[in-house]
């Protein structure tokens, strides 16, 4: 929780970077908190029927506006629409040829799409399979994808060990 949190701004390499100081924060906030989220689902059945559609709509679609940011794929998808003079210095811009970059984003958005389908087509036999092209996108990640993208550049892209 950044409120808890002393921060400093050091700049490094040209850029601005902060770094977390001191912390504030003890177990029994997160205890208590966990406890007032657990009171609150006793209610929940008395309040929600209150609450308008429109705005349960608008909460989630807040959530999952904002949960994009800082997805390294929508950063790459935004990559595609921006200059490259204008490329944040995210550690693979600096490591990756444009090319690969946008090739690897893109077919990571034609599994997207495949699963898009498979996940909203209305024939009930088709969501039967979802978990089957799931584990279809394993073998390839590892085995045609590093056919078209070089070890290297796929290593900084999409890193498979810590």
């Amino acid at each position: 929780v950044r409120c808890l949190a002393d921060v400093e701004t050091r700049v490094e390499g040209g850029y601005a970077k902060d770094f977390v100081t001191h912390v504030r924060e003890t177990r029994l906030t997160n205890i208590f908190s966990n406890i007032a989220i657990g009171i609150s689902l006793l209610f929940l059945s008395a309040v929600l029927p209150y609450v308008p559609k429109a705005v349960l709509d608008g909460l989630f679609l807040y959530m999952a506006v904002t949960a994009l940011y800082g997805n390294q794929m929508f950063e790459r998808v935004c990559l595609l629409f921006t200059e490259q003079a204008a490329y944040p210095p995210h550690h693979y811009v600096k490591r990756v040829p444009q090319r690969k970059i946008h090739m690897f984003t893109s077919c990571q958005l034609v599994q997207l799409g495949v699963l898009c389908v498979f996940g909203f087509i209305p024939w009930p036999y088709t969501k039967m399979i979802f978990p089957v092209v799931i584990l279809i996108f394993l073998p390839v990640r590892h085995l045609l994808i590093p056919k078209l993208i070089e070890k290297k550049f796929l290593e900084a892209i999409d890193p498979t060990s810590n």
